[in-house]
């Protein structure tokens, strides 16, 4: 009954994260999702349930914190980002989001395998392509933008393309077992392929095409050819480096190719503003989701110069400079540096379908995270983030086989 209790609830806690179908029951013109009562107070069902699901596993939790004090860390200092942001209250109630996702992530990499992750995603991710195309066709009105963008059961095309990015690389990373399997596998990777591409939304697939790549270059280089890391990380400088200036040299070309501007649709402006107002408060930064829309002064700024309100910098690393400071740059770094090296070690150590998962998964949150901001953010793909990086972590898992193996052994003895 435990195990049902914690599997129904992170099956549907995924759902909730995930950013779903908010749009079509909580969305409204005066409040938005975020200031709705009803979506308030589901989130606080969600997380209370999914602490109620580590509280028979304490010990895991809490050995889970000690092994990813940079997070720990990150959690603390949203938190008390509220001290020095103008909007103290807006920056405490967004940072006890933060921590119930977060707190999602440590509950699935505790209670899920990697297979069981990758399941409940695979099944979360068929359920929303389905009902989006479903949405799409009753209603296009109102889920087809008037640009001709599809938001299926999203608020927004680009939430629409990061689960569309984040479904194929899941769909990517399993096999299937037989003939059936292989056949519905490609079929919903052609069915996510056609919400991304009609979702107009660039970055993700920039940073799938991108994680691909550099999967497939590992998986020859390192696993095949036993070409040493510092060597393989050498050579993928070199290639990265002449890239960019290829794509720097024709950046109209390209730009053009994928519909985009020269200026990634207004980002680079936007970049440069941020840079700006990142040293009139270096150390700390304005306080957690403390900028934009109003939330300090000089947000109107950048909303005068662009024409426009801002929402976000788009782009992961300046928003965290932005908003966190140095302090947090730096230990969301040394997170993401030390799930990186998990996800080597595990990629090397274990042997199964699904050990290239966590490596696959890092490589794209870190290339998405160029042209849009997930990281510390109350969206699925943090909480993937947290328990990918939590749940390669050797000594949990083998703390974890060595307490299932403790609670076979009477059946064993008693035959």
């Amino acid at each position: 009954m435990r195990r049902s209790f914690d599997l129904i609830v992170l099956g549907c806690s995924s759902v909730v994260v995930s950013g779903a179908f908010l749009a079509l029951f909580f969305g409204t013109e005066e409040t938005g999702v975020e200031g709705n009562p009803a979506w308030r107070a589901l989130l606080a069902i969600t997380y209370t349930a999914v602490v109620l699901v580590l509280i028979p596993r304490y010990r895991e939790s809490l050995y889970v914190l000690r092994r990813n004090w940079s997070l720990v860390a990150l959690l603390f200092l949203a938190v008390m980002s509220s001290l020095w942001a103008e909007m103290p209250d807006l920056v405490l109630r967004r940072s006890v989001g933060l921590f119930g996702t977060t707190v999602f992530g440590i509950a699935v990499a505790i209670r899920l395998s990697l297979q069981e992750q990758l399941l409940m995603l695979r099944w979360l991710f068929r359920v929303i392509a389905i009902l989006s195309i479903a949405s799409i066709v009753l209603f296009p009105g109102s889920r087809i933008s008037g640009d001709g963008e599809w938001m299926g059961v999203f608020e927004h095309k680009n939430a629409m393309g990061t689960v569309m990015g984040l479904s194929l690389l899941v769909e990517s990373q399993m096999s299937g077992v037989d003939r059936r399997a292989r056949v519905s596998k490609v079929l919903f990777m052609l069915l996510y392929a056609v919400l991304l591409l009609k979702s107009d939304s660039v970055t993700p697939v920039v940073a799938l095409t991108g994680t691909l790549i550099l999967l497939s270059i590992y998986k020859f280089a390192s696993l095949r050819l036993r070409v040493p890391f510092y060597a393989l990380f050498a050579i993928v400088a070199v290639l990265a480096s002449v890239g960019v200036s290829l794509v720097a040299a024709n950046a109209d070309n390209i730009m053009g190719i994928l519909g985009r501007s020269s200026n990634l649709t207004g980002r680079t402006e936007i970049w440069g503003l941020v840079v700006s107002f990142i040293p009139q408060r270096p150390i700390f930064g304005y306080g957690y989701s403390g900028f934009w829309l109003g939330a300090s002064p000089e947000s109107f700024v950048v909303n005068r110069v662009l024409g426009g309100p801002v929402m976000y910098s788009h782009n992961g690393y300046l928003e965290i400079f932005l908003t966190l400071g140095a302090v947090g740059f730096l230990l969301v770094m040394v997170f993401l540096i030390s799930g990186m090296k998990r996800a080597l070690v595990f990629s090397r150590q274990q042997e199964c379908d699904i050990a290239l998962w966590p490596l696959a998964f890092l490589v794209y949150f870190i290339l998405h995270n160029l042209g849009e901001c997930t990281i510390l953010v109350q969206q699925l793909e943090w909480a993937m983030c947290v328990s990918c990086i939590a749940g390669t972590d050797l000594a949990l898992l083998a703390g974890s086989a060595e307490e299932e193996v403790a609670a076979w052994v009477p059946l064993e003895e008693f035959g």
